[in-house]
C-alpha cells in the first residue's frame, strides 16, 4: 500500500504525527511518503526509520501553478492522510488533488463545511477531549489498525549529533542544573499573543542564580532574548540563536528541564525526553500538553479559557480581557513548577 502523508504547518504538529507514523508502518505492509513544506519540519523527520521517502516542497513560496505542477507530478497513491490538525481548505484541496483512492482525515466541530473537509472520503469527527497524538492515532482505525498502545514522540538524532550537543552544553555551562527556555511561539495567525511576557522570564531567571539558562530562538524571539540577556543579574544566560532544529534538539537533550510557552520547542523537548514546565493561556493543554514526559502545566483557570480552536481564523481574545489568562500567570507559579521538575 502506497501512503502519502500531507504536510502540516508547525514543528509541534509534525512531531505529534510521529507516534501514528510508527504505528502505521509497524501495522501494515506499506510505503510511506511524507511531504514537508518547511525546512524545519523536514529536519524534524529526517532519519525517521518509519518514513520511506521524505520530500521537501515549500508550498508557501511557490506560485499556485508550480504547486499544482508538483502535486500532479506525484505518483498515484492508494491513500493520502491529513493528520490532525488540518482544518483548512488548502489541506483538503491538496488531499483531493493527489487523486488518492482513500483520503483520510477529520471532520471538525467548527467551520467544517467552510474548510471543505467533505473532500476527504474516510473521516471521523474530532474529539475535543483527546490529545493531538491520540487524534492522529485514531485516523489509523479507518484503515483497520488497532491503536491501543501509543508510542512516544520522537526525533531521530544520530550518535554524532548527540555527542555534539553534549559537548556544546558542557563547553558553555559548568553549573549542575541547566534549563532551556523558549520565550516565543509561532507568529502565524496572531499567535504571538500566546507568549508570556519577557519581563516574567527575566524575573524567573534572576530568582535562580544557581541555574544556567539556555535561551532558544530565531529572529522572531531576538528582541525578547536580547532583553533577557542584557538584564540578567548573574550572567547565567546563554543564547542559542538561529540554529538548525536538529542541533537545537541535540542541545535540549542534555538539559535538565525546559520552560516554554505552548510552542514547537515545547514538543521538541518532550521528543528528546526532557521534562517541561509548559505555560498555557488561550490554547487547550488537553490537546497539546508535552506528550510522554514529566511535565507541569502552568495556567490560570478563567471561565473563558481555553478559547482557541483549530481554524484559519487569527487568535483573538473573545472575552475582551486582553489575554488575562496569560498575563495573570505569576512568576512564582512557573518557578514552583520548574523546581518540582528539577527535584523529581
Amino acid at each position: 500500500m502506497k501512503i502519502l502523508i500531507l504536510p502540516l504547518y508547525g514543528i509541534g504538529d509534525t512531531l505529534m504525527t510521529t507516534p501514528a507514523i510508527e504505528t502505521l508502518k509497524k501495522s501494515i505492509d506499506c510505503k510511506i511518503v511524507n511531504i514537508c513544506m518547511f525546512k524545519s519540519t523536514y529536519e524534524v523527520l529526517q532519519n525517521n526509520p518509519f518514513i520511506d521517502e521524505l520530500i521537501y516542497f515549500p508550498f508557501l513560496e511557490q506560485s499556485f501553478f508550480n504547486s499544482l505542477k508538483f502535486v500532479f507530478a506525484l505518483k498515484r497513491f492508494d491513500c493520502a492522510i491529513n493528520f490532525y490538525p488540518s482544518n483548512r481548505r488548502e489541506y483538503n484541496l491538496l488531499s483531493f488533488l493527489t487523486r488518492a483512492k482513500i483520503r483520510l482525515g477529520h471532520r471538525y466541530l467548527k467551520r467544517d463545511l467552510r474548510e471543505l473537509n467533505f473532500l476527504k472520503n474516510r473521516t471521523l469527527k474530532e474529539n475535543p477531549d483527546l490529545h493531538n497524538v491520540e487524534e492522529n492515532l485514531r485516523i489509523l482505525e479507518l484503515l483497520g489498525i488497532k491503536t491501543d498502545n501509543a508510542p512516544a514522540m520522537k526525533i531521530y538524532l544520530d550518535q554524532e549529533e548527540i555527542q555534539q550537543g553534549k559537548a556544546f552544553v558542557k563547553k558553555l555551562s559548568q553549573k549542575s542544573v541547566k534549563v532551556g527556555i523558549h520565550t516565543g511561539t509561532s507568529s502565524f495567525k496572531g499567535h504571538r499573543q500566546r507568549r508570556w511576557q519577557k519581563e516574567n522570564f527575566l524575573e524567573l531567571i534572576n530568582s535562580l542564580p544557581d541555574v544556567d539558562f539556555f535561551l532558544f530562538g530565531t529572529i522572531e524571539e531576538e528582541q525578547e532574548n536580547k532583553f533577557i540577556f542584557n538584564n540578567a543579574k548573574y550572567g547565567n544566560v546563554i543564547i542559542i540563536q538561529n540554529t538548525p532544529i536538529r542541533k537545537v534538539a541535540s542541545i535540549i537533550a542534555h538539559l535538565d528541564a525546559f520552560v516554554s510557552n505552548d510552542s514547537g520547542l515545547m514538543h521538541l523537548a518532550a521528543a528528546v525526553k526532557v521534562p517541561v514546565a509548559a505555560i498555557f493561556g488561550p490554547t487547550n493543554p488537553k490537546w497539546v500538553y508535552p506528550w510522554g514526559v514529566k511535565h507541569r502545566i502552568v495556567r490560570v483557570n478563567l471561565n473563558c479559557s481555553p478559547c482557541f480552536y483549530y481554524s484559519p481564523e487569527p487568535l483573538k481574545c473573545k472575552s475582551g480581557l486582553d489575554f488575562k489568562c496569560l498575563k495573570d500567570i505569576d512568576v512564582s507559579m512557573v518557578k514552583s513548577a520548574l523546581e518540582s521538575l528539577i527535584k523529581s
